[in-house]
């Protein structure tokens, strides 16, 4: 509109400039300089929407044009691709309902495209269908924790991973999610006991290797216990409950590993109170940017001797081999927990969430100030 406005009246600035000498002249000349005000504009209009381009007033800039739809252009045609493969497979289950493999396939292609509740569905046919193989018991509780949006692991999810390792005690993703079961719960000396023993099942070298090793670390310093490069399997002693709380020492952030990171300073608010239970825990939650549920990444502290810095990389995610620069914006948040778990609470403390651009990180200040009603 204001393109059309403005073309008008340099058109009509033109014509003036042109015809005022005709205003000057005779009757004849006046009217000849009236017709050249009149129609010089009207020609330019007309003669632009014949050889010009008018669409191009509403186009947006070459350079906005290739950002938002040449980057991601590989994506969707691939997206497009992963539809339709799984679409193709979905109509062939429907044929052919009894085939196992085909409802195992399917509920991973699902799970990959976040597409939770399809996904539970097929899984949970594969393991109707093929009851104890550890390997879908695992692929189906991790759908249900993800379906739910809950960080805590269900009863139901914890008796099919349980299941899975009693047939196979080496199951690598059912030790995985047993140990941030565990954490969760404050159960420490457990976690790092399922994460040891998946310790002793990866290569060294490899990127799951190192963010079990934080893991274990992390734990280690929350129980009070020295970090050593080679650690030890913690066993309660006799007589003690595997479940009993743990002693928590003042959090000290472990080294993290060199690469992409996101530090983090947690401070309290002048309102709160300087002490909590020996119950209380900190949490603090990494999601994609506006989502709810289950965190990419979550850190559980003593609350205390705050301000405290963290650092937030990819050993921090819960599952392993991915990496949070896969997003281009991240929500952190914190809180209290005066029971220790991970489900929020009325009388828990908490922080509003910071929304950090991954390709321009800076420290992230979150201030505990928020009573949860």
């Amino acid at each position: 509109m204001n393109f059309w406005i403005f073309a008008i009246a340099l058109l009509a600035v033109s014509a003036a400039v042109i015809s005022w000498p005709l205003f000057a002249g005779a009757a004849k000349e006046k009217i000849t300089g009236l017709f050249v005000l009149l129609i010089l504009p009207l020609a330019g209009i007309l003669m632009y929407q014949a050889i010009g381009t008018p669409e191009a007033i509403n186009m947006p800039s070459v350079a906005a044009t290739q950002r938002t739809v040449q980057q991601p252009q590989a994506h969707s045609e691939q997206q497009g691709q992963m539809d339709e493969l799984v679409a193709s497979l979905q109509q062939r289950m429907e044929e052919n309902p009894d085939d196992p493999d085909g409802w195992l396939i399917l509920g991973r292609s699902l799970k990959t495209m976040q597409r939770y509740a399809e996904a539970e569905t097929a899984l949970s046919n594969a393991n109707r269908m093929v009851p104890g193989n550890p390997s879908i018991m695992v692929e189906l509780a991790e759908t249900m924790l993800f379906t739910s949006g809950e960080p805590e692991v269900s009863d139901e999810a914890r008796q099919l991973i349980e299941s899975a390792l009693a047939v196979d005690p080496n199951q690598q993703k059912g030790l995985w999610i047993m140990g941030m079961a565990s954490a969760q719960e404050g159960n420490d000396t457990q976690a790092i006991a399922y994460w040891q023993k998946l310790q002793g099942l990866l290569d060294p070298a490899s990127g799951p290797y190192q963010a079990v090793t934080q893991q274990i670390d992390m734990a280690q310093i929350r129980m009070g216990q020295p970090v050593a490069a080679q650690t030890t399997v913690v066993e309660p002693s006799a007589g003690e409950s595997a479940d009993a709380a743990p002693t928590i020492a003042t959090p000290v952030e472990a080294t993290p590993p060199a690469g992409f990171g996101i530090p983090v300073t947690v401070s309290i608010g002048d309102g709160m109170p300087g002490s909590f239970p020996s119950s209380a825990s900190l949490f603090v939650f990494v999601h994609p940017a506006g989502a709810a549920g289950m965190p990419l990444a979550v850190k559980r502290l003593a609350p205390r001797s705050f301000p405290m810095s963290i650092n937030f990389t990819d050993a921090d995610l819960l599952r392993p081999g991915g990496s949070l620069q896969a997003f281009e914006k991240l929500d952190i948040s914190a809180r209290i927990s005066m029971a220790g778990i991970a489900n929020g609470a009325s009388g828990d403390i908490q922080a509003n969430r910071v929304t950090v651009d991954t390709n321009d990180v800076s420290t992230i200040a979150l201030h505990l100030d928020q009573r949860v009603p």
